[in-house]
């Protein structure tokens, strides 16, 4: 599972332009496959991975794998199903596990998907105000998706901290716990990723006031301005998604093994 890549898949990496802080952090990597069933083969593929995290709960994987339903933006209908609070050299660790684990997603899995592929991040308590939604996770999320501009990452990281920062003076409300994510492996970049939590669908209704009013409130009309645009000069694309926890597709490990 943790290196699952189908052939089809064009997967890039880009260590380089990394800011020195994100490139080794223990605990804080998180592992993500991507899966997009066959057409017609969504019920198969649920079946099938439920049989996959039972297969992880009897050989008792000290790691969790937790699985979200993609159900807005270009990829609904695909899955994500991810492991977090890693550091690298676990992955050594994992080495044995992993091909046992391989050889049961191929049989059960493999049949059932038109695509797959893994990507690595590092979580950004840097410039995170909150952390994740928590254990268990809350049943949505929002993911924003920004590819930025090659040279564009310093600029981007400084906005979004002057952005946490008018968030802080001016108590801007926040609809749940989030936290920011970098790709550094396995993916287009320079990405970061900003994950939302909602408790429901109630929860998505947006603020009473916009950013750039946050902003002004914060620093002044021409400062907030000038920082917002800052930021959004480094983004070269941006986009959005609605994720849905899917308990009964995921493998929770015990808790005495998921504190390793």
């Amino acid at each position: 599972m943790l290196k699952r890549i189908a052939a089809a898949a064009v997967v890039f990496t880009f260590l380089l332009a990394l800011p020195a802080l994100a490139a080794d952090r223990a605990g804080e990597l998180a592992i993500i496959n991507t899966h997009t069933p066959k057409p017609g083969a969504t019920a198969k593929y649920e079946a099938a991975r439920k049989n996959h995290m039972a297969w992880h709960k009897a050989q008792k994987d000290p790691w969790s794998w937790l699985t979200w339903e993609i159900v807005s933006g270009e990829a609904s209908g695909s899955y994500y199903t991810g492991s977090f609070g890693h550091a690298w050299k676990e992955l050594d660790g994992q080495e044995k596990l992993e091909k046992a684990d391989n050889a049961d997603f191929d049989k059960n899995i493999g049949p059932t998907l038109g695509r797959s592929y893994t990507s690595y991040y590092v979580q950004r308590p840097d410039i995170s105000i909150t952390q994740p939604s928590g254990d268990p996770p809350l049943a949505y999320s929002v993911l924003t998706f920004f590819l930025l501009n090659p040279d564009g990452a310093n600029d981007f990281l400084d906005t979004v901290k002057k952005i946490n920062e008018g968030i802080k003076k001016t108590s801007y409300p926040q609809a749940g716990p989030s936290s920011w994510y970098q790709l550094v492996n396995g993916g287009e970049g320079p990405m970061y990723i900003l994950a939302s939590g909602r408790a429901n669908w109630a929860a998505f209704a947006p603020p009473g006031k916009t950013l750039d009013q946050m902003m002004e409130e914060a620093f002044g009309k021409d400062q907030g301005a000038a920082i917002l645009a800052k930021g959004r000069k480094a983004i070269r694309s941006q986009r959005t998604e609605t994720i849905k926890y899917r308990p009964d597709l995921s493998y929770v490990a015990p808790k005495e093994s998921a504190s390793r």
